[in-house]
């Protein structure tokens, strides 16, 4: 049974910037994670309830798990650093996601507060991960936690050549894998390649596999046990395809791989067998607003709206941010119980204890460099390190009452908001055994209630927004007399980056922004003609 919540009443006046997707991203998250059968249902559930009763009559002690990883780039030939052959830097990446999604303390983390889910709270899953510093034969990793596999030089198939997900499983479960999986007993084998547009996959997990069960579908073996991820969508740096450019599909495909159904339980008002998730009819796309329902009529669910911020819906990677307490019960079960996830703690003290931490390598991204005064800045931290380094932030000039950092300045994922105009350096320390590393970017905070940086510039008397407001589509006509290549960007009133688009030899003409796949609200378009730039406020309200 679920369990059912009490009704939360008060509403949340925020969204979240969607960027739009490249042509290659898939039209949804593209899990293709095959449901294991019933058999297994009933064995996990079992093991389960052990799991909580022995915790909670002391004859188990909550235990901190540490998972080796190794992640095999399968590529063409590529240097290093040019996709498919990802970079070590991005590759790093995912692993501090997954540390921090699993602690409970990743990006918008923080967004729980305003949602009907906080006494639920985001849970500390004492699980963590870690690159692989030693391969099967004792010999030390170039690159940690990294196997990078050309598969011209195996004479594979190019994975991208396969236009069929069908077909494109089969020759991963049946040629990579197998040809590349190290000790599963051992390691975490994560495997990313390119893929084909028609494949439309993002990830696919294998569920767990005990003692006694063989032969049932969807379950680890010694052969396949492991995550996929397509490598546009693997780790917050590098070569991605927005929106699932935040590390989320593996956090997704590991909830997966440690025992961990979709949330709205594989089908129409399903179980995910986790009484602190709600009933949801289906999954949910994109960015919802809390609170949301893929079942108005209550016909199951709850009336608190559906959890679209679980990392195991299908939501865009910057909107997940928690696991449950009770999906953390059944992630310990699987470390606790699963054939190859038993020992891997243990092999970790091997694996990845032995070699000196490496220095930090700090960077972070704004969604955009010009703010509005009193908007949410949301930062993108991109720093890696080995073990995962620790944060501090600054803000300079550091002016009393100019900047709040939330939910503090030692966040990994901080939100500024600032209460002044002008220009700030906003700078992050990463620290971890190795040493520190710094890195700085500038942000302009403007007055974004008026029509524009410039008060009274040609440019801003000769662009029109119209109609505003708008039932989804905004014409701007410009009244120059020249022509005039205009650069648009538009960002929501929380300061986020959500769409943007260059205009060639624009005069008299009327280059349109569609907007109908953003939401209700106050937006703030600013143009640039390469001399002065503007910003224009247009509501819309669909």
């Amino acid at each position: 049974m679920k369990l059912t919540f009490k009704v939360f009443t008060a509403s949340l006046f925020f969204s979240i910037g969607v960027q739009a997707q490249t042509q290659t991203a898939p039209k949804d998250r593209g899990c293709a994670t095959q449901i294991p059968a019933a058999a297994w249902d009933t064995w996990f559930n079992q093991k389960v309830a052990e799991y909580q009763q022995n915790l909670a009559g002391t004859k188990t002690q909550s235990t901190n798990y540490t998972i080796p990883v190794i992640v095999h780039v399968i590529h063409g030939g590529q240097n290093v650093g040019s996709y498919p052959n990802l970079s070590q830097a991005q590759i790093n990446s995912q692993i501090t996601v997954l540390n921090n999604d699993f602690a409970g303390i990743g990006l918008n983390a923080n967004n729980l507060a305003a949602t009907g889910f906080s006494t639920v709270g985001a849970a500390d899953c004492s699980i963590s991960f870690c690159p692989a510093q030693i391969d099967p034969s004792g010999n030390t990793l170039a690159e940690p936690g990294i196997n990078r596999v050309n598969y011209a030089t195996n004479a594979w198939t190019n994975p991208a050549s396969i236009t069929s997900q069908s077909s494109f499983r089969s020759y991963v479960d049946g040629v990579i894998k197998p040809g590349t999986i190290w000790d599963p007993t051992r390691y975490f084998n994560i495997w990313i390649t390119d893929r084909n547009t028609n494949v439309n996959l993002l990830g696919y997990a294998t569920f767990p596999i005990g003692t006694g069960l063989i032969g049932i579908a969807g379950t680890g073996q010694s052969t396949n046990d492991g995550i996929y991820v397509w490598s546009r969508a693997y780790g917050s740096t590098g070569v991605l395809s927005p929106p699932y450019n935040r590390g989320r599909t593996a956090t997704h495909e590991v909830g997966h791989w440690l025992g961990l159904r979709h949330i709205w339980g594989d089908a129409n008002c399903g179980n995910d067998f986790c009484n602190d998730t709600p009933v949801q009819q289906t999954s949910n796309f994109g960015c919802k607003i809390y609170p949301a329902n893929t079942s108005p009529s209550l016909s199951c669910g709850s009336a608190i709206g559906d959890m679209f911020m679980n990392f195991m819906d299908y939501s865009d990677d910057a909107c997940l941010y928690m696991f449950t307490p009770n999906q953390s019960a059944r992630m310990n079960t699987a470390m606790t119980n699963g054939t190859f996830r038993n020992q891997l703690t243990a092999s970790s003290d091997n694996l990845c204890d032995n070699v000196s931490a490496v220095i930090p390598f700090a960077d972070f991204s704004f969604p955009t460099t010009v703010a509005c005064i009193d908007s949410i800045v949301t930062i993108n931290n991109q720093s890696t390190g080995t073990p995962p380094p620790t944060y501090s932030w600054s803000v300079n000039p550091n002016l009393s009452g100019t900047f709040n950092f939330n939910p503090n300045i030692n966040a990994v994922m901080p939100n500024i908001t600032f209460a002044a105009l002008g220009t700030f350096t906003v700078t992050v320390f990463a620290t971890n055994a190795a040493g520190t590393a710094s890195s700085s970017k500038v942000i302009t905070i403007n007055d974004c209630s008026t029509v524009g940086f410039k008060n009274n510039s040609s440019l801003q008397k000769s662009i029109v927004l119209s109609p505003n407001p708008s039932s989804g589509v905004v014409n701007i006509t410009t009244a120059s007399a020249q022509n005039q290549n205009l650069e648009v960007a538009v960002h929501n009133y929380l300061g986020e980056f959500v769409i943007s688009a260059i205009y060639k030899d624009a005069n008299l003409n009327a280059p349109s922004l569609d907007l109908n796949a953003y939401a209700n609200g106050v937006y703030f378009i600013s143009i640039n003609n390469g001399i002065e730039k503007i910003v224009k406020r247009v509501i819309l309200n669909k």
